[in-house]
């Protein structure tokens, strides 16, 4: 039978098959009464199912080979039986005319299949638009569309099936048949991509195209060649590849790389070690003999648990002191001025040493800067999200941002010359970053520099990355290695799989049994996924196609179940049939957010969900996707992040070991998971964290807090039972202090009590209690954590410890309030430059908030935003009638005590008493300034608040209340540093503008006043100048230019 004729018949067939469900849809229109329809519609499915099992039994044989198969592996979707000759099941009335749309899909993909080959636009454009569902399935050729027009350079095709058809770039043709016959019109490899076709048939332009949208030239088809081996008998490509990737970087080898270093497993050593001085601008070569001194020095440290951060080594004839952390040369004597070199390795760290670095540039060139030899070893950070220009100093480094070490990460495991960025913070200009030379420019080379990375490390005592240029003088620091498995891939899947097990100790103490879990990455489907579980999200288009397509009549009957009932049931339980390997599937409802943090949310929900339930099931694994890293192009870094994290918390809950199934295709997820385990990893068995925090230090242990040698220990009133631990190990001494405040002070919000048996100075005992409402419990801990700092203020004190309070009551979210704490604590330490220890004391057997306080502690940034509720005011504001603002705060409290107690200090004996202190509740201009404080912060990305005084005379107190710190009292305070309203840190200087009244009292206002960016000032300043909020005297006297910029929060009368 010809090729043709076999055609033919395929089309009569489907044809005639589309005629008999045309006519059965015709015919039950007739039926009106309920029962009726019901029982006719039943037997007319019965009936159609009997036809079109006749029509198949009698048309299929008479097919050839090639074409029966095509039209099988279409109508298993339909749960078909070829070797019965019979559907599995009756056929249902929901699915029929997608059945006649999906057939009438098959008769024209013949002749869009062929268009794509042959160059008709058109057809192919009104194909993919009639049926989307075919854009990137193979047809009957084995090929796909995107395939066959790039194979015959059709580039006008290709762009529309990627840009407006939006196929995958990276689909793959169906494997081919052997036992085909030879005689075909096209003969593409199995498992090919369109960038394998045009890499093999020259076509550059479409090579170009390909690439620039994502192409995966080391995707391997079925014989095992990458897009950039079948490329290599074509000259054009060939030299395009050699101009594109970075072959190496220590010799003249040009073999071409067949995967990206992360695939390659396997360390090779390839990098070229080089030094400069701060003052020059030339790089030059260490010797071999140095180059392999520090390789060497990385190389052997990979299983060791101590690393050699120093070297010395003799360069131009003298002696240096080599900083393998900080990549900088000291000279061991000042004889020369040229004491120190940066040094760098280009080449590789993942390739070369298996651990993660951070990338720097330097600039050593800008044409609106003069060259200045007053150089410093100072290193400055480009924060992540800035919009804001960076003053840029030339021969210092930079650390990049988050954004772009992550797309040079990605330039080099996918081994690329180039990388192009547009960088915000100069002027938005394009730049070049060339990684087989290190350097950087813009289009005119008007800018210009180098670029490095340097090592990322942890301490190995408490893994947490540190700061390469903090003092590091008692800490044991590791590099932080990448963890993956060297065992050989599977010759079916050729599977890379990176494996992190956490150990069995680690799990012991967690799971208080002997199993122990894991929790791996790797290369794969979840259709092979042999797990008990594998997760599956209705919201997944992909995947759902994907189970559908391999599972059996269980899967596909709860798949049309979805379709017809459209359920959000969160989890739905399925049996595994057909060719999936595992024992159940988890459909879940997830619905995508917008908002990351509702993301973050959703996606630990689910987990949850599923894990519980796994666990419930007795079942002992589970897989999981990557959730949210396709369609809705969240954040990859955060996606890997928030799941990790989660299932590793689940995992302390339940044995239950998990895995991470990600396409092949992929490889920036799996970096960005690999990554996550194995931080998690370094993490395994440790008891206690610390991270410097400013002046500050902030750390989490495992202990009893009575126990504690600090300062302070604080004690909440959610807690009762530990506040009876604690004044029962404090002793006599403690019990009767409490209780006589307690009868004394009854509305107290602290009782300060001296120490008794513990090793502390003070104990302090405060009223809180956890809210269900998330913005309320979120400012009452605000407001929590700025008593307790008040106090040990007052104190003097310079260490604290704290129990992890609220962790325990249920319907409370743990996660909030300990994310709360230390981002509270982390915004007192750096808003007032305290130098304070704080602790968090967690018994060993709460493991699940010691794991969520270590987590949280490891990941904060430290430019926090303070918690500020913009529907709330402050919880110590009293309920108020009418236009009442002035509240008179009763001595007896703490607010009273602790605002006193630092305006005495602060007026330096200029004050024989306070007369009164009022609290100033005037929301309307609360509200306005939260509203600017809110902007401030998202503009400058950084807190900018103080509180800092204003003296006044009495007559400008009412109208300060009602209508804020307005321009009317422009220049009552003078005009030295410009035309505004004034605002003092030092009380005294304010002092002299608090006027006395006929008793001989003054006034004077706390206010909350947001600094913004300063300048400093003169008197010939009206307004602010352009990019700045205030203006100084660069020293105490702040400036302000904006009505709602300050909020008088406290007016103190005194004598």
């Amino acid at each position: 039978m010809s090729l043709e004729d076999a055609e033919i018949r395929l089309k009569k067939c489907l044809e005639e098959i589309i005629e008999i469900i045309e006519k059965t849809n015709v015919e039950q229109s007739s039926y009106t009464n309920s029962r009726d329809k019901f029982d006719s519609n039943k037997q007319i499915m019965e009936t159609l199912t009997i036809q079109l099992n006749n029509k198949l039994k009698s048309s299929l044989d008479a097919l050839s080979l090639k074409y029966r198969q095509y039209f099988l592996d279409f109508f298993s979707d339909y749960n078909y039986d070829y070797k019965k000759g019979i559907f599995n099941e009756t056929i249902k009335k929901y699915i029929i005319k997608q059945l006649s749309n999906d057939l009438s899909a098959i008769i024209n993909s013949f002749d869009a299949f062929q268009a794509a080959f042959n160059g008709n636009l058109l057809l192919v454009k009104n194909f993919v638009e009639k049926h989307p569902k075919y854009k990137d399935k193979s047809g009957i050729w084995d090929t796909t569309l995107l395939y066959s027009s790039s194979r015959n350079n059709h580039i006008d095709i290709v762009k529309y099936l990627i840009e407006q058809g939006k196929c995958d770039v990276n689909v793959q043709n169906r494997t081919h048949n052997q036992n085909l016959s030879k005689d075909l019109r096209i003969s593409p490899t199995s498992g090919s991509t369109a960038l394998h076709a045009a890499c093999y048939y020259g076509h550059l332009d479409i090579v170009r195209y390909l690439i620039d949208n994502r192409a995966d030239y080391f995707i391997k088809n079925d014989a095992q060649e990458t897009p950039i081996y079948n490329g290599l008998l074509r000259y054009n490509i060939k030299e395009f590849f050699e101009d594109f990737l970075i072959f190496n970087y220590s010799n003249s080898n040009k073999n071409i790389p067949q995967s990206t270093i992360l695939e390659s497993n396997e360390l090779i050593f390839d990098s070229i070690w080089e030094y400069k001085s701060i003052y020059s601008d030339q790089w030059i070569l260490f010797d071999d003999y140095q180059s392999n001194q520090m390789q060497q020095s990385f190389s052997s440290q990979i299983n060791k648990k101590h690393f050699n951060k120093d070297l010395v080594m003799n360069i131009d004839n003298h002696l240096y002191n080599i900083s393998l952390i900080q990549f900088l040369c000291t000279q061991t004597s000042n004889s020369s001025n040229d004491e120190h070199l940066w040094i760098r390795c280009r080449g590789s760290s993942i390739e070369n040493f298996n651990f993660y670095s951070k990338w720097q540039i330097m600039f050593n060139r800008h044409v609106s800067i003069k060259p200045n030899k007053s150089v410093s070893l100072e290193v400055f950070h480009i924060k992540n999200n800035s919009n804001d220009h960076i003053q840029i100093k030339l021969n210092h480094w930079y650390y990049l941002n988050d954004n772009i070490n992550q797309q040079l990460d990605n330039t080099s495991n996918y081994r690329r010359k180039y990388l192009y960025i547009y960088l915000t913070f100069i002027n938005n200009d394009l730049f070049q970053f060339n990684l087989k030379t290190f350097s950087f420019s813009n289009n005119d080379s008007t800018i210009q520099g180098f670029i490095r990375w340097i090592p990322t490390f942890i301490s190995n005592d408490n893994p947490t990355i540190i700061d390469n240029f903090q003092p590091l003088t008692n800490l044991n620091i590791l590099p932080l290695f990448r963890a993956y498995s060297r065992e050989p891939s599977s010759t079916n899947d050729h599977i890379h799989q990176s494996t992190t097990t956490i150990t069995n100790q680690y799990l012991d103490i967690n799971n208080n049994g002997n199993e122990s879990v894991s929790m791996v990455v790797c290369f794969g489907d979840l259709i092979a996924e042999t797990s008990d579980v594998i997760v599956v999200c209705w919201s997944s288009k992909y995947l759902l196609e994907m189970i559908y397509e391999c599972g059996g009549s269980s899967v596909r009957t709860a798949v049309n179940n979805q379709i017809e009932k459209k359920s959000k049931k969160l989890l739905t339980s399925v049996k595994s049939d057909g060719d999936i390997k595992s024992k159940r599937i988890y459909f879940i409802y997830w619905q995508p957010e917008s908002q990351i943090d509702a993301v973050k949310k959703s996606l630990e929900n689910l987990i949850s969900i599923a894990m519980e339930t796994a666990h419930h099931d007795d079942y002992k694994s589970i897989a999981f996707p990557a959730i949210g890293c396709g369609d809705y192009q969240y954040p990859i870094p955060i996606i890997a992040q928030i799941m990790v994290n989660k299932v590793h918390q689940e995992q302390i809950l339940h044995k239950i070991s998990v895995s991470f199934i990600i396409q092949s295709t992929k490889k920036e997820t799996f970096y960005h998971f690999d990554k996550q385990i194995n931080l998690l990893n370094q993490s395994a068995s440790v008891d206690s964290l610390s991270k410097i925090v400013q002046n500050g230090l902030i750390q989490i242990e495992k202990g009893d807090i009575t126990k504690q040698k600090v300062d302070v220990i604080v004690v909440s009133s959610s807690s009762d039972y530990l506040r009876q631990i604690v004044i029962m190990e404090g002793g006599e001494q403690v019990y009767e202090s409490y209780e006589r405040e307690s009868i004394t002070s009854p509305n107290s919000i602290l009782i300060s009590t001296p120490p008794g048996n513990l090793s502390c100075k003070r104990i302090f005992f405060l009223k809180w209690m956890p809210d269900e409402n998330e913005n309320i419990l979120r400012q009452s801990i605000a407001d929590f954590i700025w008593n307790v700092i008040q106090n040990v203020l007052a104190y003097k004190f310079d260490s604290i410890a704290f129990p992890p309070i609220g962790c325990a009551h249920h319907n409370i979210s743990t996660s909030i309030i300990i994310q709360t704490l230390i981002n509270q604590l982390i915004y007192q330490i750096k808003n007032r430059n305290l130098s304070l220890t704080v602790k968090f004391v967690i018994l060993p057997d709460q493991k699940e908030i010691y794991q969520e306080f270590y987590q949280h502690l490891l990941e904060c940034e430290q430019d926090i935003e303070p918690a500020t509720n913009d529907d709330k005011v402050p919880s110590t504001w009293e309920s108020a009638a009418g236009n009442t603002f002035r509240f008179i705060v009763p001595f007896k409290l703490d607010e009273y005590k602790t605002i006193a107690d630092e305006f005495y200090r602060a007026m330096k004996g200029k004050i024989k008493k306070i007369i009164q202190i009022e609290r100033i509740q005037n929301e309307r201009w609360y509200f306005q300034y939260l509203a600017h404080k809110k902007d401030f912060f998202k503009r400058l990305n950084k807190n900018t608040e103080k509180r800092l005084y204003h003296g006044c005379p009495n007559n400008a107190i009412d109208s300060i209340i009602d209508d804020c710190f307005n321009r009317s009292f422009a220049g009552l305070h003078g005009t030295s540093y410009g035309i505004g309203v004034y605002f003092s840190s030092d009380a005294t200087y304010s002092h002299q503008f608090a006027k006395p009244n006929s008793n001989g009292e003054r006034s004077m206002f706390i206010a909350r006043v947001l600094i913004g960016k300063t300048t400093l000032g003169n008197s010939s300043m009206k307004t602010r100048p352009p990019g700045f909020d205030t203006t100084t005297d660069g020293n105490h006297i702040f400036v302000t230019y904006h009505d709602a910029q300050a909020y008088a929060e406290y007016l103190i009368t005194y004598k």
